[in-house]
């Protein structure tokens, strides 16, 4: 069983593809996130007689920046978009989900926000697959955006690597392995958390947070775009939690932010 985690005006294409490995009626899609092409071919797919399945924190966030995600692609793709309409899932779950077809078990996984709010994977045991959706970034720096979270996206992705799986498919990249993904992403991610945590400390401000280094991670496509900017996200985000430490030293978020850092 290999879940459809893609949909927008390209499933036209997708299902091309799929009828090259097999002949089986598309029966889920899981919807792995908030990201317009993690849900904006939902409508299509539902057409087709499929049920869709995604997080809460999935649907609140598809549903609070879908109209701009259909702004957006409407002046990107034009008449290529005709047709498309946002429909949130069918099945929706708090933090897992359950799900058997054919012989073969997947669950589906949301930890917390990562890229997304809503961010899941689908981890199928028997295969020693995991689906990471945009949890995982290889060979590709990985965007920290006003939807993200520097602070719990650390966890989902330890969460993937305590299950050790074999096989590791990422939200972008090619299918790999976990040390792969841990070094594009993983290590990247706790790379940026130090290097602003250490900025803040010393005072600094949100207009140095571009010049920290992250000189590590040049090979990564997309490093020059996005270095930069992923660093201001970061100190808006980590400035806000260490606020939140400062005022509240016992909550949860501190004690899961001093766990990471340590």
């Amino acid at each position: 069983m290999q879940p459809v985690t893609e949909g927008i005006w390209a499933t036209v294409g997708e299902k091309a593809q799929l009828r090259t490995a097999t002949d089986a009626d598309v029966r889920y899609v899981v919807n792995t996130g908030g990201q317009d092409h993690r849900w904006l071919g939902n409508g299509y797919w539902q057409a087709q007689g499929a049920e869709v399945i995604a997080s809460k924190d999935a649907v609140a966030d598809q549903q609070a920046r879908g109209s701009l995600q259909m702004t957006a692609l409407t002046r990107f793709l034009g008449a290529s978009l005709d047709g498309t309409e946002p429909r949130t899932a069918d099945i929706v779950f708090d933090d897992r989900y359950a799900l058997e077809l054919g012989g073969v078990s997947m669950e589906i996984v949301h930890i917390g926000a990562a890229h997304t709010p809503g961010d899941s994977f689908a981890w199928i045991a028997q295969k020693g697959t995991v689906f990471t959706g945009d949890i995982v970034y290889v060979e590709r720096i990985l965007g920290v955006g006003d939807q993200s979270s520097i602070t719990e996206w650390p966890a989902s992705f330890e969460a993937i690597a305590g299950l050790e799986p074999v096989y590791l498919v990422p939200g972008h990249g090619h299918a790999t392995t976990l040390s792969h993904a841990t070094r594009d992403t993983y290590g990247y991610l706790m790379n940026l958390r130090a290097q602003i945590s250490a900025l803040i400390d010393a005072g600094g401000d949100i207009m140095a947070a571009p010049q920290v280094d992250q000189s590590a991670f040049a090979y990564l496509e997309q490093f020059e775009s996005l270095a930069g900017r992923n660093a201001q996200t970061a100190f808006q985000q980590m400035e806000w939690e260490k606020r939140l430490r400062i005022s509240s030293p016992h909550d949860g978020l501190t004690a899961m932010a001093a766990k990471q850092r340590g």
